[in-house]
């Protein structure tokens, strides 16, 4: 990976695409969370729309503790979830998924150079992540996708482990102008890698190139920034900072 440079950019505050499994999506906002001391909210949408099938939201999702879930499928319930992220204490962290569900359909359709949309694939509403683009908003958006790509500008997009030039390509052909030369430049050292245990992650963030820039990640980084303190290990913290108050008066 010598002309790859490592990705060291912040999410926070962006709109990120996180193609893979339901538990790399939740370990991108158990990192946020972490980073944030666990302040604020961290909500999960379903955006339903037109899908009429299939397997549905993974029940992992549902494990997590969250402050608010949403499911859309009407334009009032997005304006429901617009008026609460406004209201809501900030930062807020929001996990955006389609209905279709899905679970390993990232590597199944990088592998055989499938295209990145799906049955039941909705765009995200722009009047809403335009609205939680200005930075006052203190909003991160991740868009959790098992290979499909909904609407939406996104300001980076990390793909999965198992991956391809040709899967890649076509990804950010719906995103950015110049996919292919932009993937043709690092096509070569997709062996490499993936040998690493590394992935590919595509940035617009502050970059000169108006087609993005392609970096290395490592996934097991989300991991290791939740394990730095949870939740538990917060609110264990606060009580022992109470205890120790209320025995020195």
């Amino acid at each position: 990976m010598s002309s790859l440079e490592g990705f060291s950019g912040s999410v926070r505050g962006r709109r990120s695409l996180i193609i893979g499994k339901e538990s790399d999506w939740l370990a991108r906002i158990n990192m946020l969370e972490s980073e944030s001391l666990y302040k604020g909210r961290s909500v999960l949408v379903i955006h339903e729309g037109a899908f009429r099938g299939g397997s549905g939201p993974a029940a992992c999702l549902f494990r997590k503790r969250w402050d608010c879930v949403f499911r859309i499928r009407e334009g009032f319930e997005a304006q429901m979830l617009a008026t609460y992220v406004a209201n809501a204490p900030k930062p807020v962290r929001i996990l955006w998924t389609s209905g279709a569900g899905g679970s390993g359909g990232a590597a199944a359709g990088a592998g055989a150079g499938g295209g990145p949309t799906g049955p039941g694939v909705q765009d995200i509403p722009r009047s809403l992540w335009q609205r939680w683009s200005i930075k006052e908003a203190e909003v991160t958006l991740i868009g959790g996708s098992s290979g499909e790509l909904f609407g939406c500008e996104w300001e980076t997009i990390f793909f999965p482990l198992t991956n391809t030039p040709l899967f890649t390509e076509r990804v950010l052909s719906a995103r950015a102008t110049g996919a292919r030369t932009l993937v043709q430049l690092v096509a070569a050292h997709f062996g490499e890698i993936a040998e690493s245990g590394a992935a590919l992650v595509w940035s617009n963030i502050d970059e000169k190139d108006a087609r993005g820039v392609l970096y290395w990640y490592d996934p097991k980084d989300c991991v290791k920034g939740v394990s730095v303190v949870t939740k538990g290990e917060a609110v264990g913290m606060l009580e022992d900072v109470i205890s120790l108050i209320k025995s020195s008066q």
